[in-house]
C-alpha cells in the first residue's frame, strides 16, 4: 500500500499548512526532508527543511510524530506544520512525490485507512466531516458524541445481540441430538422482543438527528401584505427580504439561517396566498405551498384588521401569529377560532412587527415550541438516512423471524439482519458467530 500524503488544513490562505504524511514510508520522507535522527512517537521538534544536494532553507518547521499502530490511520504518521507559502508548499509536494511509492491522498483517504486499521467504525467515520460542518451547539454535540463513539457502541452492542441470538439457532440446526441447554428457545424468544423494541424505540424519534445536522425547516406563510418578509427581517436581524405596502412584492421563498435553542433553523419567507391572474406569482403561490407542506414548522401570519385564514393549511405544526395589533388591540382569537372552526390546539401570538408590540413573546413561543418538537437530547442521535434504512431492514427480519415455523429459514431471516446491522459500522465476520457457538457450547462432548 502507498504511503499517501496531504494538506489537512483549510485551502483558504492562512499563515500555517499542515501536511499529514501516513504509511510505510514515513520515515523516508521526512529524511528527504533533511531531518537525520529517528523521532520519538508523540512528539514535536523544530526542523529547519533542507533537501538533499541543496544548501538553502525551505522553510522552519513543526514536525510530530506518531508511530504505528499509536496514530490516527494506526500507521506511521507524521504532520509537518509549514509556512502556508505556495511555493514552499508545492517544494515539498514535489519532493514527496518523487519517492518511490508515495502519492497525494484521495478525499477521505486517511479515514478509510483509520476504517480498515480498526481504529474507527464507519459510524465514527461519517462523524468527521459533521464535525467539521457543525456551526451550532446541537451540530457539535451530536457529530462528538459519534466520533466518540457513543452512536456505534448501540450497533455494536445489537450486533453481538444478533450474533448471540444466530448461536443459539445455528446450534439448535447443527447439533440437534446434543445436550443444548433447555432453556435455549426461551433465550432466543426474549432476546429477539428486547432488541426488535430497542430498534423501534431507535428509529421512532422524529428524525431529530437528521434535523439537527440539515436544520429546522420554517415556513412563513400567509395572504399578502400581512408582515411576513417584515418578521424575516426582524427574525434575522436582517434586511433580507424588500418590505412594501404593494401585495404580492415577494415573488418566491428568501431564506435566513438562524440559530435557535442551539439547533440550526432556517425561515423562509414566502409568496402571499391569494388567488392571482400573475403567472410569476401564481408560481411563487405554488412554491409556498410546497414549502410549507415540506416543513417542519410553519408561521402563519394574520392580519388583525383584516383577518384572512386558509383553514387547509394549518395543522399541527402552525403557529398563529396575529401581526397589526395595534391597529385592532380588542381582536377575538376565540372569535376567530369559531368562525375558521380551527380544530387544532394550535398557538395563537398577539403582535405588532412595526411597534415592537410582543416580540419577545413570539421568540419564546418559537423557543418553546422547537423544543418541545425536537428536545434537546444527550443520548446518541440517529443521524444517517442508510443507518435508518439498514436498521429497518433488520427489524423487518426479525419479524419474519417471529413469524417464521422453519427454523433454516428463520436463520436465514438472522443473517440478513446481521448483514444491514453491519453495514452501518462495517464490522461483521462468519467467525464472530462460529467463536461464539464453540465457546457457548460444548458440542461433541
Amino acid at each position: 500500500m502507498k504511503t499517501i500524503f496531504a494538506s489537512i488544513t483549510s485551502p483558504i490562505r492562512s499563515s500555517i499548512t499542515i501536511i499529514r504524511i501516513s504509511g510505510s514510508q514515513t520515515i523516508e520522507c521526512i529524511k528527504q526532508l533533511g531531518v537525520k535522527k529517528e523521532p520519538i512517537s508523540h512528539q514535536s521538534f523544530f526542523h529547519k527543511i533542507v533537501f538533499e544536494n541543496q544548501e538553502h532553507i525551505i522553510d522552519e518547521s513543526i514536525i510530530t510524530y506518531f508511530k504505528a499502530p499509536k496514530s490516527f490511520t494506526g500507521e506511521d504518521v507524521v504532520e509537518i506544520s509549514i509556512h502556508s507559502s505556495p511555493f514552499i508548499i508545492k517544494s515539498i509536494f514535489a519532493k514527496l512525490l518523487s519517492i518511490n511509492n508515495v502519492d497525494l491522498a484521495q478525499a477521505g483517504e486517511f479515514s478509510r485507512r483509520a476504517f480498515l486499521n480498526g481504529k474507527i467504525d464507519l459510524v465514527q467515520a461519517e462523524a468527521i466531516p459533521d464535525l467539521i460542518a457543525s456551526e451550532t451547539e446541537a451540530q457539535h454535540r451530536q457529530s462528538i458524541q459519534q466520533l466518540q463513539g457513543h452512536l456505534g457502541k448501540i450497533y455494536h452492542e445489537w450486533t453481538k445481540k444478533i450474533i448471540e441470538i444466530s448461536a443459539f439457532v445455528e446450534a439448535l440446526i447443527d447439533f440437534p441430538d446434543e445436550d443444548l441447554p433447555p432453556e435455549i428457545n426461551a433465550n432466543i424468544q426474549s432476546t429477539v422482543n428486547d432488541l426488535q423494541n430497542q430498534i423501534s424505540n431507535h428509529l421512532n424519534d422524529n428524525k431529530i438527528g437528521q434535523k439537527i445536522k440539515d436544520g429546522l425547516r420554517v415556513a412563513i406563510i400567509g395572504a399578502p401584505n400581512v408582515g411576513k418578509s417584515s418578521l424575516i427581517n426582524l427574525l434575522a436581524k436582517n434586511e433580507i427580504a424588500i418590505v412594501s405596502e404593494i401585495a404580492g412584492t415577494t415573488r418566491d421563498t428568501i431564506e435566513a439561517h438562524l440559530e435557535i435553542n442551539g439547533m440550526s433553523v432556517i425561515i423562509s419567507d414566502t409568496a402571499g396566498i391569494r388567488s392571482s391572474n400573475d403567472l410569476i406569482e401564481q408560481e411563487g403561490i405554488k412554491r409556498a405551498i410546497k414549502k410549507a407542506q415540506n416543513s417542519d414548522l410553519i408561521l402563519y401570519i394574520i392580519d388583525a384588521t383584516n383577518p384572512i385564514i386558509i383553514p387547509e393549511y394549518i395543522d399541527e405544526r402552525t403557529i398563529l401569529i396575529i401581526n397589526k395589533i395595534d391597529r385592532n388591540p380588542d381582536f377575538s382569537i376565540q372569535k376567530l377560532i369559531t368562525n375558521y372552526k380551527i380544530i387544532h390546539q394550535n398557538k395563537f401570538v398577539k403582535i405588532s412587527i412595526t411597534q415592537k408590540i410582543n416580540i419577545k413573546e413570539l421568540a419564546y413561543e418559537l423557543e418553546k415550541t422547537i423544543e418541545k418538537l425536537y428536545p434537546s437530547t444527550y443520548s446518541p442521535n440517529l443521524t444517517q438516512e442508510r443507518y435508518r434504512v439498514a436498521l429497518q431492514n433488520c427489524l423487518d427480519s426479525l419479524e419474519r423471524f417471529n413469524l417464521e415455523n422453519n427454523i433454516e429459514l428463520g436463520a436465514e431471516n438472522l443473517r440478513i439482519c446481521l448483514t444491514e446491522i453491519s453495514k452501518i459500522t462495517g464490522k461483521i465476520s462468519i467467525e464472530d458467530i462460529l467463536d461464539l457457538i464453540f465457546s457457548r457450547f460444548c458440542i461433541g462432548k
